[in-house]
């Protein structure tokens, strides 16, 4: 089963969840809340804006993992024209072309979701896939 599919079953309109934060200890987490899910994607409420989280951000992660199960992928959100080097924003601005920034987002989701975990290199935050 794809990951689209699995947050799709596991994520519910109404559903609140909290970004990573910082740290190892995730200081400074934001709520989120899911507003709408469709088969192409859901929209997020994060303070007073609506953010779009389209099935090709997930696929993207999915893929790479897919590509290099040892991948890691930092977890960390700049409202930048360079997303950080090796992070979920990179990936996801390369494969869809949108300047959003949404890899606090997305990690949290399928985080949520099992399909990945979160761990600290050099004092990084990231995802990598769950050791089974």
């Amino acid at each position: 089963m794809g990951w689209w599919a699995i947050v799709s079953e596991k994520i519910n309109v109404g559903d609140e969840l909290f970004t990573p934060g910082r740290g190892k200890e995730g200081f400074r987490k934001r709520p989120f809340k899911i507003i709408s899910i469709t088969p192409l994607g859901m929209n997020i409420a994060s303070g007073k804006s609506n953010i779009p989280l389209e099935k090709a951000c997930f696929e993207a992660i999915e893929k790479a993992f897919a590509l290099n199960s040892i991948l890691w992928l930092r977890v960390a959100s700049l409202h930048e024209n360079e997303p950080l080097k090796d992070s979920i924003d990179e990936l996801i601005r390369n494969t869809t072309g949108s300047q959003l920034a949404r890899g606090n987002y997305i990690a949290s989701i399928i985080e949520h979701c099992g399909l990945v975990r979160y761990a600290m290199r050099a004092g990084k935050k990231g995802i990598e896939l769950p050791s089974g």
